[in-house]
């Protein structure tokens, strides 16, 4: 870990940081300006601040930032990439200065996160409670920053509470928490055939034709093969080519899965293997360089009386809880055991014109604010 110094330094508000975040752009893997730019900016508020490298080369890093003492200890987590510039002739705005347009803050990452990050970055500078802070690299990619950060830092965690997560609501609006989340996972699948000349096909077995007759099934019954209604697979990718004037002897399918609490990584596959021929053909799980992600759901996540209430101040409306079909670091930090919700501002990602509302920004900066007095009293 490197050791970052402490000096004062200004309130900035959650619009001048968020103006300042996404003017640097952040496409995973080039977090390493933003990385700068953040580790400056808590340190210059007396946060402190300790830095792990995910990629030397590249300067990628996960940085871990903390401030006050005692109990409880509320930790906020924000991912400091974007993904790429989606349909860059789509975009009616320079993605890479903040437009406030119609109640809406657009600019990519905008939404997905930085606007989150500038909330409790904003909230944070202005309490003295126990606060810890986590901001990774790579969410957008594998979570190679989260799965490093839990597995060489554990230490950072061990006195947490209560996680936070900024992630955009995404339609859930900031009333609703959401508890729990999907898992996801990658499966490889491949169909072995038995080539014969073209003419003579009814001897033959036709591998892309068991890749077609497997699609047909899994689209026809993904609705009702698996045990949560939450899960959900397609095909991702298809392969498969003829020798010549030969019948197919190899094809392949990717197959995608969401994966509800009800199942597992595991049980999906088994369920997958049903639809093979189980003398041929075969289906691993595809491998990377990071696990896939399970899901999670907390029943009993502490201080949500008092979120509830900041959430009714703030809003008018009641809390509601929801378990989010989209998987994150949030999973990654999940494995830990530590209570994790996903609680941040409105907005969109992973398209054109992206943007968070900029009603609920104020709100979800003045209701973190909020919810760090109450528990440190």
């Amino acid at each position: 870990m490197e050791r970052v110094g402490n000096n004062k330094g200004e309130f900035v508000d959650y619009r001048n940081v968020l103006r300042s975040l996404v003017r640097i752009p952040s496409v995973y893997p080039n977090e390493s300006e933003i990385g700068s730019w953040l580790v400056n900016f808590l340190s210059e508020r007396r946060f402190a601040v300790t830095t792990q490298i995910i990629d030397n080369a590249k300067g990628r890093l996960n940085i871990f930032a903390e401030k006050g003492a005692g109990k409880p200890t509320i930790l906020f987590y924000g991912h400091m990439d974007t993904v790429p510039l989606v349909n860059k002739k789509g975009w009616s705005v320079d993605p890479f200065e903040l437009t406030e347009n119609s109640g809406r803050m657009y600019g990519l990452g905008a939404g997905d996160m930085k606007g989150g990050i500038a909330a409790f970055l904003d909230a944070s500078q202005r309490t003295n409670a126990h606060v810890k802070i986590f901001l990774a690299s790579d969410e957008e990619n594998i979570s190679e920053g989260a799965w490093k950060a839990i597995g060489a830092n554990r230490v950072f965690f061990n006195c947490v509470d209560l996680v936070i997560s900024a992630e955009p609501g995404l339609g859930f609006g900031v009333n609703e928490v959401a508890v729990g989340r999907t898992g996801r996972a990658v499966y490889e699948v491949k169909f072995i055939g038995k080539p014969e000349h073209i003419l003579r096909y009814r001897d033959a077995v036709d591998a892309i034709m068991k890749l077609s007759e497997f699609s047909v099934e899994l689209y026809a019954s993904r609705d009702k093969m698996f045990d949560s209604k939450d899960t959900v697979v397609q095909l991702r990718k298809i392969e498969g080519e003829s020798v010549g004037m030969s019948v197919c002897g190899n094809a392949s399918a990717e197959v995608e899965a969401i994966i509800g609490a009800e199942d597992s990584i595991e049980s999906v596959m088994r369920r997958l293997s049903i639809m093979l021929d189980a003398k041929l053909d075969s289906i691993n799980i595809k491998r990377r360089k990071t696990p896939y992600l399970e899901s999670y759901s907390f029943d009993n996540v502490p201080y949500m009386d008092i979120i509830s209430g900041v959430i009714r101040e703030s809003t008018g409306r009641t809390l509601s809880t929801v378990i989010r079909k989209s998987v994150g670091d949030d999973n990654v930090i999940a494995t830990l055991g530590i209570p994790v919700i996903t609680w941040g501002p409105e907005g969109t990602g992973h398209v054109a014109d992206e943007y968070v509302d900029a009603d609920s920004l104020s709100k979800i900066t003045n209701m973190y604010l909020t919810f760090l007095e109450r528990v440190r009293r």
